[in-house]
């Protein structure tokens, strides 16, 4: 069952535009997984995610609807994935750090906030507001 919810996970992630923590966390909370080891082991899957993700997106761009913009393969735009990829990888480690230096109640209570958050601005977005 955990199989399953993991890969549907992912599979919705993708289209998101995601990494997969956003859904990830909350699914391991479910199961009863510690808040840190929650994000700590989402955001090792979500490396996996973003790695499918670019090649299912870059395939699709080329496959289904011929892209042709610059600097892109398929829809992965190459700029923006040499800048995010090299700040994803600094990052990632003080991002860690940081979440074993922090009460796992108020790390809760930050994530939640987060999730309301994105909820909100994707609900806005959908309405086209």
């Amino acid at each position: 069952f955990k199989m399953i919810i993991g890969v549907g996970l992912g599979f919705f992630a993708v289209p998101l535009g995601i990494g997969g923590g956003s859904l990830g966390v909350p699914a391991m909370k479910l199961f009863g997984y510690p808040i840190k080891i929650a994000i700590g082991t989402s955001a090792a899957i979500g490396f996996l995610i973003s790695v499918f993700g670019a090649a299912s997106m870059s395939f699709s761009g080329f496959y289904f609807d011929t892209v042709n913009t610059p600097l892109s393969l398929g829809y992965v735009n190459l700029p923006g994935f040499l800048v995010f990829v090299p700040v994803t990888m600094i990052m990632a480690p003080i991002g860690a750090k940081l979440v074993h230096s922090t009460d796992k109640n108020i790390l809760s209570k930050i994530f939640g906030i987060f999730l309301l958050v994105i909820a909100v601005r994707s609900f806005f977005e959908f309405l086209k507001f």
